[in-house]
């Protein structure tokens, strides 16, 4: 049987592969920012390409897709999540 994923099933699982204690998930998420959102961060571009390929296409795009969506709509709720 095939499950359907959901949105928020796919944004934590991407969430829960990338280690925040040794700050791969701030890394993806600057890359993120940076490649996408039009936001000038510092990041370091193997690390966060090499935690890209950990995640699904549908975990990185659920990713992409929440970090610009948190950017665009200013909120500061998904900071600590990031974090």
């Amino acid at each position: 049987m095939n499950r359907k994923w959901t949105a928020l099933d796919l944004l934590i699982g991407a969430m829960e592969k990338l280690n925040p204690k040794t700050g791969e998930r701030q890394n993806v998420l600057a890359f993120i920012q940076s490649c996408y959102g039009g936001r000038v961060r510092y990041y370091d571009l193997d690390r966060a390409t090499l935690s890209l390929f950990k995640l699904t296409a549908e975990e990185q795009n659920c990713l992409i897709t929440w970090t610009l969506h948190e950017k665009k709509s200013g909120s500061k709720l998904g900071t600590p999540a990031a974090a």
